[in-house]
């Protein structure tokens, strides 16, 4: 569900927050969403809760194997914002907190 980022403000979620983002979801992408027309065209956009997959299979393999072909062959091409090091991973959970990410927030070693 698009927004639903809106639902956690700070480090707590909010119960009231959550029931406005619910309330507004169906305005809140307009004009540039065309949700209709994504439906028409039978597309769709969707996500996935690595967290959720880790916990039930116990690693990422079967997620990331078939991407690994087209990573090497650079037919995918990964949106990366900004890359910290570990020592400050701190700054990368406030640069994603801040919402200043477009893209993934990497830990390099």
């Amino acid at each position: 569900m698009y927004g639903a980022s809106e639902v956690q403000t700070g480090e707590r979620r909010s119960v009231p927050t959550a029931l406005r983002t619910l309330a507004k979801s169906p305005f809140s992408s307009m004009p540039w969403w065309k949700g209709l027309g994504v439906m028409n065209e039978n597309k769709g956009v969707f996500g996935l809760n690595m967290l959720s997959w880790w916990d039930a299979e116990g690693s990422l393999e079967r997620v990331i194997e078939p991407l690994i072909p087209g990573l090497q062959q650079g037919e995918l091409k990964p949106v990366v914002a900004e890359a910290f090091p570990f020592d400050r991973a701190p700054d990368a959970h406030r640069f994603i907190a801040e919402r200043r990410n477009i893209g993934k927030v990497v830990l390099v070693p």
